[in-house]
């Protein structure tokens, strides 16, 4: 998504509202494969004020992914937020991570800030319940259909003589 501030930089307006649409498929990253299932939303403006010229937008986001306990596929929806200040490609120097850069000819693309926006704004681990009980991890069942058969000998010798005692 690439805006143009030529307008907005030679004084004939003051700010360029943003209400637009983003295609991305899916982002892969090493612990979680994210598919969007519709395009993503930007909302919010591009202003420009006696202290500079900033961004501020809402991005708005459906995704599908798996549960980290159960593996089961789940539907999210999230926001996350677009706030910088925007800089010129010559004071590239002095900008910091709260800075966008201005590209040449007044373009100033913003799809990896969005990108940047969502990973952010997601949640480390996706669960689809606080409840979920997970998989066994000797027979792979999901119990949150139910328990399994499986006998949980695998005991940490550290607490070996705790459980001879709750065995008693």
């Amino acid at each position: 998504m690439k805006v143009n501030l030529s307008n907005l930089i030679n004084g004939s307006d003051y700010q360029i509202e943003l209400d637009d649409t983003f295609e991305i498929n899916e982002i892969k990253t090493e612990g979680n494969h994210i598919k969007f299932n519709k395009p993503v939303e930007v909302n919010g403006g591009i202003f420009n004020t006696d202290d500079g010229i900033y961004l501020q937008a809402k991005v708005s986001f459906e995704y599908t992914t798996s549960c980290a306990r159960c593996l089961k596929n789940i539907t999210k929806n999230e926001d996350a937020m677009l706030d910088y200040k925007i800089v010129y490609e010559n004071d590239q120097e002095n900008s910091s991570e709260d800075e966008l850069i201005l590209e040449k000819g007044n373009i100033l693309n913003l799809n990896e800030p969005i990108i940047s926006s969502i990973l952010l704004s997601l949640p480390m681990k996706t669960i689809c319940d606080n409840e979920c009980k997970g998989i066994c991890p000797q027979c792979g069942k999901d119990l949150n259909k139910g328990d399994c058969n499986c006998e949980d000998d695998n005991i940490d010798p550290r607490l070996a003589k705790l459980k001879r005692l709750m065995d008693k």
